[in-house]
This record gives structure tokens, sequence and C-alpha cells, in this order.
């Protein structure tokens, strides 16, 4: 009875220790994306600077974040337009094979505001979640395709 109760002891053990590896583990096996996409919106000509990419894990839920700092055309306050919004997709998704199920846009302007583009999100269609920034990657994927059309 010992012995059972030791071998299904280290048997557990031996599981949640493989569970924790594989879960400390980045997301992505290549990270490349993490200077590629901010490459690409910097050379993109919107204004952007200090573009960055990275990826969160909530769970088992990944997010894609893309952001930087924006100079918006004068007007536009700290609102995005629908086209800057479509382009930075396109831009981020463009040629990558990304396994995340959300994508996130953060950008803000010289002054550390947050730039809202929540509203650009939903008139491309797409439905963002509670903090006005993320939308689903088929939703991205849709918004991308309209970009390089």
């Amino acid at each position: 009875m010992r012995r059972l109760v030791r071998t299904i002891a280290v048997v557990g053990l031996a599981v949640v220790a493989s569970l924790a590896a594989g879960c400390s583990q980045s997301p992505l096996a290549d990270d490349s994306y993490k200077t590629e996409i901010p490459a690409a919106l910097e050379a993109a000509d919107l204004g952007i600077s200090d573009a960055y990419a990275d990826v969160s894990l909530d769970g088992f839920t990944e997010t894609l974040t893309v952001g930087g700092t924006v100079t918006l055309p004068t007007g536009e306050g700290t609102e995005a337009s629908p086209e800057f919004v479509r382009s930075v997709i396109g831009i981020a998704l463009d040629g990558r094979n990304l396994n995340m199920e959300y994508l996130d846009v953060a950008f803000r302007d010289g002054d550390d505001t947050r730039i809202d583009v929540a509203s650009a999100l939903t008139s491309l269609g797409a439905t963002p979640n509670y903090d006005g920034s993320s939308i689903t990657m088929d939703e991205a994927r849709t918004i991308a395709e309209g970009a390089t059309r």
C-alpha cells in the first residue's frame, strides 16, 4: 500500500512539473514579431514611433498587443481614424502566422494620452472587448484583408 502511494505521488509530481514547465515557456517559439512588427509600423509613415509588439497570457488566452506613440493629424484629438487602425492591423498581421486569440491596439500620443480606437474598430465591423481596444484575431484578420485590397 505504501509503495502504491509513493508511486502515485511521484507520478503526480512528474505531471505537475511538466505542466508547470509548459506553462512557463514563451507563448510562441518564434518571437520575431517583437522586432518585425514595430519596425514595419515605424517604417509605414503613419506617424508611429516607439512601436512595440508583445504577447500577454491571461489564463490560456494569448493576446498580441501592438502599440507605440503616434502623432495623429490635427483635428483628430485622441481618436484614431478607421483608416489608421486598419493600416496598423494590416501591417501587424501582414504575412505573419500569429496564433493568438486576441489583438489589442494600444497607442498613446506624445502627451502619453491613450488614443481611442474603439469607435474605429466598431466602424470596421469589429466588436471591441470591454476595454475598447481588444478584438478577436478573426476580426483582426477580416479588417487586415480590407487593408490589403
